[in-house]
């Protein structure tokens, strides 16, 4: 799982290097995260004995959230040129982001915890699951097509995507103990043959399908490793500060540098910034 965390942030690195009209490989990383993100919820849950707090781990996301907003608005001054500079939410829509577009992530988990404890509690048998699975299919439909033709301002687009990859996450959680774990991948693509109708075959309707592909195969894989916890832990650090260092990396190399070449000169930056941070207590916290 942690090496799964550390891939799916250099996807989204390179995601943003690139910047695709059609891109799927931002989809597919961010369908790893929030799959993992979901999984490791439940069995959590189900470690404490079926309690989720989700109110005290998502006040614990607040401070990262307004120390990043402030840190990208910071940025924003310094880069950006014009009297939009100065505009303080000139935007509604941003009070559901922050500052920084990639900052959605976390007021979305925030909101999607509320989700881990009812699902617990519902689905505690193999017909309760798949009740619960052919409902989620159900739902994630018109998310889908919303996703697709709505056209609303961000962050909703990522939102109308991320609910049902998250809750497709927690019903693979809740379906391993179960003896069940084909049940979600089946589900999955429903959801997936459901996208590659209404999109017209474009290449993120398939990521749906393909991201609880790559956990399971991660899941399976027979690694272990004191390194791999150091990778898993760098991983949400990566997604906060690689803006950042994509900045940095523009202005080292210029605006022609290669894709790939900025991808991983950003990767990297941001990684060793993750590694120097974490040994700060007090910013440790935020990373």
């Amino acid at each position: 799982m942690d090496l799964a965390r550390f891939i799916a942030a250099f996807g989204v690195v390179v995601a943003h290097a690139y910047a695709l009209e059609n891109d799927w490989v931002g989809h597919l990383s961010l369908g790893l995260f929030l799959i993992l993100t979901a999984f490791l919820a439940v069995q959590s849950m189900q470690r404490a004995g079926g309690t989720y707090p989700f109110v005290a781990r998502a006040k614990r996301l607040v401070v990262p959230w307004l120390i990043w907003s402030l840190f990208y608005r910071l940025v924003m001054l310094k880069v950006v040129d014009g009297p939009e500079k100065y505009a303080i939410l000139s935007d509604p829509w941003s009070l559901l982001t922050g500052s920084a577009i990639h900052l959605w992530f976390l007021p979305f988990v925030m909101l999607a915890m509320v989700m881990v404890e009812p699902a617990g509690r519902f689905v505690t048998s193999v017909p309760r699951l798949a009740v619960a699975l052919t409902g989620l299919a159900l739902v994630s439909a018109p998310m889908l097509w919303l996703h697709q033709f709505a056209g609303w301002p961000q962050p909703m687009p990522q939102w109308l995507i991320a609910f049902p990859v998250y809750a497709l996450g927690l019903g693979l959680g809740l379906a391993h103990p179960l003896g069940k774990p084909l049940w979600p991948v089946l589900a999955a693509a429903v959801m997936t043959l459901w996208a590659y109708f209404i999109s017209g075959g474009a290449l993120w309707s398939a990521t749906i399908l393909t991201s609880i592909l790559l956990f399971e195969a991660f899941w399976r894989l027979p690694l272990r490793g004191k390194w791999l916890p150091m990778l898993g832990q760098s991983a949400f650090g990566i997604y906060l500060i690689h803006p950042f260092f994509m900045l940095v990396t523009y202005k080292l190399f210029g605006a022609d540098v290669m894709r790939m070449q900025a991808a991983v000169v950003t990767f990297l930056l941001s990684w060793a910034a993750v590694l120097l941070f974490r040994r700060v207590p007090v910013v440790a916290r935020f990373m």
